[in-house]
């Protein structure tokens, strides 16, 4: 469901983004996109506690052996609810300040931004509801309110437009889709988990607060530095160089912005299972585990990667207009920007199921002010370029360095044994990028159906050459006992076809299975 509901975001974005460009302008635009932007420092109020609380009752789900067994789950909802009721006017008090700071001119713009925090404040204790879905892994109905919201708001915003309601149509329809979302999840919890729901005042005592605040501001600090390190660019530019330079920008990344949500909704999600594993489960099991689910995100990142780099020019100018197209090297600058993130966020949540919550924050944190620093002064120097230059450097010379040699001590590895597995899939990834980015500069795709072309023939190619470094690798061991029921599907399917026509080959008297899916492939990892 989170898939189709990507799929949907991006077949609408398609549509929506030359949609407002021609109904409201650039530069208001461009202030929508800034507005987006400062609700992720607002949700920095919540010192971690939101973010913790998948985690929590994922913890004590694994420890019960299910939602419907555990008692600790009313007294772990009821402590964050009151928690946040009492965070509620500090969110009131950021809100006024981000209003003042913003680069903002006119009193429209102004009055647009303000409309949202007020609505962002008023809404902040409703986020548990999503918080505590999430801890249950009701992943499925989760993504059915997601496409259920975002329809509706999506719908509000155009209808506003159209009757001339202008930048504001935006945020009503924002505030449309918090709303209705909050609304499901919550009916969502009150009918198929009602024994988690604090019945008692019992239930929202304080008993533990002291320790579970103390972790969340360790989350706390890692919320501060996501802003820092994803999105600043865009605050820095539209400071420096004003909201219209935001578009252009932000249009290069668009399809990077899109398509990394992919490999990131794969963690994001797996985070509740992993905290689940860690209850009950070995730390051997553990670093299996999150080994596969690294080298699955570097091979689907780096494929995504690989088709931006072949694509994103015909892209970017057949959506909004070649104009709005930022250039090759910063397309591939920001591909990389992700694939490096990307492979980040994989030794991030190895480290969150370890445990390691106070080194990982302050590493964040790091990351953070380094990047933001990198950024400001090189997209001063550089132009636009420099945002994702600066996100590179604080990644390569912070965050990938202290999280690689935190997981190697802790899995009793050395630095190289825990990267060796890698580097099959990395050159490979290396020259085929280097080869896109080569063709690209002297002749790019044209209209639509040339870029789609190209970028199911990037799919291809990214696909044949990386299958045996995924056959020899961890994730096999993952992938192999789901492949093999549809593959004896097609194997019996076609084997009944050619025995029915006298031609099944081999003489045998039915299908086999090939070597490949029976023995097991190992590696360096086991």
């Amino acid at each position: 469901m989170g898939y189709t509901y990507q799929i949907l975001v991006v077949v609408v974005g398609l549509w929506l983004a030359p949609f407002l460009l021609s109904r409201i302008g650039q530069h208001d635009y461009g202030i929508w996109l800034i507005g987006l932007q400062a609700l992720a420092y607002l949700a920095l109020a919540d010192i971690g506690v939101v973010a913790l609380l998948p985690r929590e009752i994922a913890y004590a789900t694994g420890r019960a052996g299910g939602p419907a067994d555990s008692v600790e789950l009313p007294l772990i909802i009821g402590r964050t609810a009151r928690l946040i009721l009492y965070q509620t006017p500090f969110v009131a008090i950021i809100a006024a300040a981000i209003w003042l700071l913003l680069p903002l001119g006119s009193s429209q713009s102004r009055g647009f931004i303000g409309l949202i925090l007020v609505a962002y404040t008023l809404l902040f204790p409703l986020r548990i509801f999503r918080a505590a879905v999430e801890g249950l892994q009701d992943l499925q109905f989760m993504g059915r309110t997601h496409i259920v919201a975002w329809t509706a708001g999506t719908a509000t915003a155009v209808g506003l437009i159209l009757t001339g309601f202008g930048l504001y149509s935006l945020a009503i329809g924002w505030i449309t889709t918090q709303m209705l979302a909050a609304a499901l999840l919550a009916f969502r919890l009150w009918t198929k988990f009602p024994n988690v729901i604090p019945s008692k005042r019992s239930d929202f005592s304080t008993a533990g607060t002291g320790a579970y605040l103390r972790r969340g501001l360790w989350a706390s600090l890692t919320q501060i530095a996501m802003p820092l390190m994803n999105g600043a660019d865009v605050l820095i530019i539209g400071k420096m160089l004003g909201p219209s330079t935001v578009v252009p920008y932000s249009c290069t990344g668009k399809l990077v912005g899109v398509l990394a949500n992919q490999p990131q909704m794969l963690l994001e999600l797996a985070v509740p299972g992993l905290s689940e594993i860690k209850a009950g489960n070995s730390r051997q099991q553990i670093f299996r585990v999150t080994s596969a689910l690294t080298q699955a995100s570097l091979m689907l990142s780096g494929g995504l990667a690989f088709v931006v780099v072949a694509v994103n020019q015909g892209f970017v100018s057949w959506w909004v207009g070649a104009e709005q197209y930022g250039g090759n090297s910063l397309s591939l600058l920001i591909a990389l920007t992700m694939l490096l993130r990307h492979w980040n966020s994989t030794a991030v949540y190895s480290m969150f199921c370890y445990g390691m919550e106070r080194r990982l924050s302050i590493t964040c944190l790091i990351d953070g002010l380094v990047t933001f620093a990198a950024s400001a002064g090189l997209i001063a120097w550089l132009g636009p370029i420099g945002g994702p230059l600066g996100s590179m450097f604080g990644v390569c010379v912070v965050s990938l360095p202290a999280n690689f040699f935190s997981i190697a001590d802790e899995a009793g590895v050395s630095l190289a044994g825990l990267l060796r597995p890698l580097w099959p899939w990395t050159w490979r990834f290396v020259l085929l990028v280097a080869s896109a980015y080569g063709i690209v500069r002297d002749r790019a795709p044209q209209g639509f159906l040339q870029t789609a072309l190209v970028g199911s023939i990037a799919a291809l190619v990214y696909l044949i050459v990386m299958i045996r470094v995924a056959r020899t690798s961890v994730l096999w061991q993952y992938l192999r006992p789901r492949l093999i029921p549809s593959y004896e599907f097609c194997r019996t399917a076609f084997g009944r076809g050619a025995k029915n026509t006298g031609k099944h080959s081999g003489g045998a008297p039915g299908p086999e299975r090939p070597a490949e899916l029976v023995a097991p492939a190992t590696d360096a990892n086991g």
